[in-house]
């Protein structure tokens, strides 16, 4: 092989591991990320029983109004939580691997019927 060649597969080579390692990094920079799909903000209850579901990615620890949680192999959750009657706050909260925390927050009325 030629002195060109040569060095044109170590360029390739080189580009293919700083695309790879930048793509890797996007990851690290990003930290958690989380998301409560159901119940929704302001959503108004008529019983104190509500499943909480949403994903949760890149999370070392995730944590349901400070009781722990876990996701499937896919990322996803599902919870079972029983409200007062009334305002009621759903806190989501997601560590990072390398510290970065996030915190989601619902409010969900609960009105009982008469």
């Amino acid at each position: 092989m030629t002195r060109l060649a040569m060095n044109s597969i170590f360029a390739l080579l080189f580009l293919v591991f700083l695309v790879y390692f930048g793509v890797r990094m996007q990851y690290i920079l990003q930290g958690p990320q989380i998301t409560i799909t159901s119940p929704a903000e302001g959503e108004f209850l008529s019983n104190t029983h509500v499943l909480v579901v949403g994903e949760g990615f890149r999370a070392t620890r995730l944590e349901l109004n400070g009781r722990p949680i876990y996701t499937d192999e896919n990322g996803f959750f599902e919870e079972r939580l029983i409200l007062a009657p009334g305002l009621n706050m759903i806190e989501l909260k997601a560590d990072g691997r390398f510290g970065r925390q996030i915190v989601e927050l619902r409010t969900i009325m609960v009105k009982l019927p008469e």
